[in-house]
């Protein structure tokens, strides 16, 4: 009996040599179906069936596991972190309002020249009624914080092998906007001279207001460019609408960056190029996130590889020696 390969297959005809290759076979066909599941997504059996099993309780009986557990509190621990660090540099942050005035002004220059000051224009036709106006205030202080952690926690619990990503694309997003805030404060539209003809909405919800405190107590209130709230929601789109099945779920999350957009200039927080310049944020921070973990995964397979081929020809040049040695021992 002698083995031939890293794989553990076993020639000769005793009962021992079978027992041994069945083992292995079984070892074998366990690491496959193992990575089998790794490749198709954790959790996630290919199947219809396995789908649906999935989703029951045996998908629960994993979330809620220890190891689930201990990874839900590291990812929660980590949120937090996230939020006091964003609560601190938010209300430690220069509020340097002489040089986001004229940065504005250079703003509202740069879209007449490409034909796309219409801020005023566009909240005019929303702002004649209250009920609208209200409800746009509520839009913005409800979802900015509130949508990316139900697609957090979503993405946490039912798509864990795509978690990681998203996670660390947001974290990047809201950073890089952070400096640029440092860099180029910019005011919103609302703080711009009344000959502009821009009504500030949360402010004009009255003291008390839950949209007028959260503006009032937000930090830097000349974080506009770029605009967060637009980033934010697509990175939302981006880290949703691949695991979304259904079509009307797919509609809505493609609209809400661009329901996002129309809120945050008929409210007057953010001007156009904000918008776009949150666009190109989240996409291209998303498209660089996603191509270093693809290198990463590149990078880890051909190391797989590597060792299984060092450890194959370890193992193939220690069956030559034994056979060599029984040669000359029979000799």
């Amino acid at each position: 009996m002698h083995v031939t390969g890293a794989t553990g297959y076993v020639r000769g005809g005793s009962r021992r040599g079978t027992g041994g290759a069945g083992q292995a076979r079984q070892q074998s066909t366990a690491v496959t179906r193992a990575g089998g599941a790794t490749r198709a997504g954790g959790s996630w059996p290919a199947s219809h069936g396995g789908r649906r099993r999935a989703v029951g309780w045996g998908g629960w009986h994993r979330v809620l596991s220890w190891g689930g557990w201990r990874r839900a509190g590291r990812e929660l621990v980590l949120l937090a972190v996230f939020a006091a660090a964003y609560e601190f540099i938010g209300k430690n942050m220069v509020q340097a309002g002489g040089a986001a005035a004229s940065h504005a002004l250079s703003v509202v220059s740069a879209e007449r020249g490409l034909g796309l000051f219409h801020e005023q224009a566009v909240q005019a036709l929303f702002i004649r009624w209250d009920s609208v106006t209200d409800a746009f205030n509520a839009y913005y202080g409800g979802t900015h914080f509130l949508v990316p952690a139900l697609a957090l926690g979503w993405l946490l619990l039912r798509h864990p092998e795509r978690y990681a990503r998203a996670r660390t694309a947001l974290a990047v997003t809201t950073a890089v906007g952070f400096v640029c805030f440092w860099l180029y404060p910019v005011a919103p539209p609302r703080l711009l001279p009344g000959s502009f003809g821009i009504a500030d909405t949360l402010r004009d919800a009255g003291p008390g207001h839950v949209e007028s405190t959260l503006i009032t107590t937000a930090g830097d209130q000349y974080a506009s460019m770029p605009s967060l709230h637009v980033a934010w929601a697509v990175w939302c789109a981006l880290a949703l609408y691949p695991v979304v099945r259904h079509r009307w779920l797919r509609v809505l999350v493609a609209a809400y960056p661009v329901m996002t957009t129309l809120v945050v200039v008929a409210t007057g927080n953010h001007f156009f190029l904000d918008a776009l310049a949150g666009t190109l944020l989240a996409g291209l921070t998303w498209a660089v996130i996603s191509r270093l973990d693809t290198r990463l995964s590149f990078i880890d397979t051909i190391v797989y590889r590597c060792y299984r081929i060092t450890i194959w020809s370890e193992r193939t040049s220690d069956d030559d020696q034994q056979r060599t040695q029984r040669a000359d021992r029979a000799a």
